[in-house]
């Protein structure tokens, strides 16, 4: 049985992706238009996390592989769930604070061939909700600052998950208000079905305008696939520093129940952000993945906007 997700991650100055040292030790990665990444405070650490691999990219010399073992856990995360390594992971972080309007890219393949949840089959319950998540971005101390959000955990911004129920690739959105926490229906929002999602590189593309008036566009494989206006995120400050996403990518093991001896393998590469889309590196990108500024668009007639419910 599947499962998987994950994302983002590298580049150098003139190819894609190299590695930044410090005492000779690895500390991070570059990435075009970001700064330096480093691993989460979180991550499981084992030594097969995370790697560099120059024989499997999707653009550029060098990919950023991350490989999940079951139960691979650290500190806070060994202490949830029924049993120790129920929740687990191996993430990178960018220590950014997104504000405005930017262009970002990423690309990943999912190795669903030595994944395996022993004899459990798709119906049952404890497979219900997502198991692994990827590609989050989340807002630091919003909780302190919109308290009304803390007792649903809502300092989400989005997170790319896979749900075996819903067999496919999913986005999970939530948005703090001042009157609470309103969530999306991720039934109704699947990116990818699952019988394309694995063993493949797909591409994604995102035009995001951060704040409560903005938006999001969502491209994958150059197909406009998820639309959402309005309210993105909150803005605020807090001890007078102004605060907004920060990305966090690899792969999260989200309650897995206690047979669960699957490995999970993906790859990262492509990793971009820009003010604009035609910006030279960032349009360079697109080129050399196949995509141009001026052809992204609605290619198939389907296009998800999401449907929002307040928690009481």
């Amino acid at each position: 049985m599947l499962k998987t997700l994950i994302i983002i991650l590298t580049v150098i100055p003139n190819l894609l992706l190299s590695l930044t040292f410090k005492d000779g030790k690895q500390i991070g990665y570059s990435t075009i238009g970001f700064p330096s990444s480093e691993p989460h405070g979180l991550d499981a650490g084992k030594s097969w996390n995370q790697s560099l691999d120059k024989n499997f990219t999707r653009y550029g010399e060098i990919s950023k592989k991350f490989e999940y073992r079951a139960k691979d856990c650290k500190a806070f995360d060994c202490n949830r769930g029924e049993y120790k390594g129920a929740f687990g992971r191996t993430e990178v972080f960018i220590n950014t604070k997104e504000r405005g309007e930017n262009w970002y890219a990423w690309s990943f393949f999912i190795d669903n061939s030595k994944l395996t949840y022993g004899s459990f089959s798709k119906n049952d319950k404890r497979f219900e909700n997502h198991l692994i998540q990827f590609s989050q971005m989340k807002l630091s101390n919003q909780h302190k600052v919109f308290p009304q959000c803390k007792s649903r955990g809502g300092e989400i911004v989005f997170i790319f998950q896979y749900k075996p129920k819903l067999k496919g690739l999913a986005i999970s959105r939530e948005r703090c208000k001042k009157d609470g926490l309103y969530e999306n229906d991720t039934k109704d929002d699947i990116l990818i079905q699952e019988k394309n999602l694995f063993n493949q590189w797909h591409d994604f593309i995102l035009h995001a305008k951060w704040g409560e008036n903005g938006f999001f566009k969502l491209y994958v494989n150059g197909d406009l696939t998820y639309v959402e206006e309005g309210h993105i995120t909150n803005t605020y400050s807090y001890n007078n520093k102004l605060y907004g996403p920060s990305f966090r990518f690899g792969i999260y093991q989200n309650n897995a129940p206690k047979e669960f001896d699957g490995k999970i393998t993906a790859w990262y590469d492509g990793i971009a952000k820009a003010k604009k889309c035609t910006s030279a590196k960032f349009s360079e990108l697109l080129n050399k993945l196949g995509y141009s500024c001026e052809t992204l668009d609605d290619l198939d007639n389907k296009i998800i906007k999401p449907h929002f419910t307040k928690w009481d």
